[in-house]
């Protein structure tokens, strides 16, 4: 059980530190497959999960002076209570509804990573686009448990202006925030389940430090081969959680 556990924690954080925002995707899945939890069990502890480990990048990126607090505000005034709302509708969700929602999610951003835009979109700043993404995100992450960086990063260059590294850091901002948004709303509803706060801490201390060896290791790695692999793990993954979910 405890060999699955560091594993687990160092999938999640070797992907984020290697991806990016995008990486927390695996999450749920690692703690579904790996550490056999409950469907929304899994999505609730994922929620404290991601948010703790975006926490200590958003450190870092504050030590560095990245952040762009006024984009921040606009796009977590769509995405908080859209991220409680999403975690609420989960609630209502019946058992495995939310598994297949996750397994859309997983695919849909697979095909993002592995078929990116060639032609980079030129900034035009929008504001209301920057709320409509910020509500996608937010919803999201309180509907499945993932962070959602693959729609906040490309809605921060796009419409806000930010350059990669920039968007990056900004949406660790917004991962932290959303994701503990979302989790106060379950703990708050009726529904609020029993949790592993053993598994969670070990997740998200063995999660934080691997995320900084995955930096390292980024930085010497075709990121474009690197993503394209990450696509293919997706779609094996979300083909596993498949057939948890109905065969099992």
């Amino acid at each position: 059980m405890f060999v699955m556990l560091l594993l687990s924690a160092l999938i999640v954080g070797l992907s984020l530190g290697l991806l990016g925002a995008g990486g927390s995707i695996l999450t749920v899945p690692a703690l579904m497959l790996l550490l056999g939890m409950e469907e929304k069990v899994a999505i609730a502890s994922s929620l404290i999960i991601v948010a703790a480990i975006a926490f200590t990048g958003l450190l870092n990126a504050a030590r560095k002076k990245v952040l762009e607090t006024n984009i921040l505000l606009w796009f977590a005034l769509a995405s908080i209570p859209a991220a409680s709302i999403g975690a609420y509708m989960g609630v209502l969700l019946p058992e495995g509804m939310q598994t297949i929602l996750l397994v859309i999610v997983m695919l849909f951003a697979a095909y993002k990573m592995f078929f990116p835009n060639t032609q980079p979109n030129a900034y035009q700043q929008n504001k209301v686009k920057l709320l409509v993404s910020g509500a996608a995100a937010g919803l999201v992450t309180g509907l499945v448990g993932v962070g959602g960086g693959f729609l906040m990063v490309p809605a921060l260059i796009i419409y806000a202006g930010l350059n990669m590294q920039k968007a990056v850091a900004n949406s660790l901002v917004l991962i932290a925030i959303n994701a503990s948004f979302a989790f106060i709303t379950l703990q708050l509803s009726n529904q609020s389940m029993q949790l592993d706060w053993l598994v969670i801490a070990v997740m998200a201390i063995v999660g934080s430090l691997s995320v900084l060896i995955g930096q390292k290791v980024a930085s010497k790695l075709n990121q474009q081969l690197l993503k394209r692999a990450f696509a293919l793990i997706l779609l094996f993954v979300g083909v596993g959680l498949l057939i948890h979910l109905f065969l099992l």
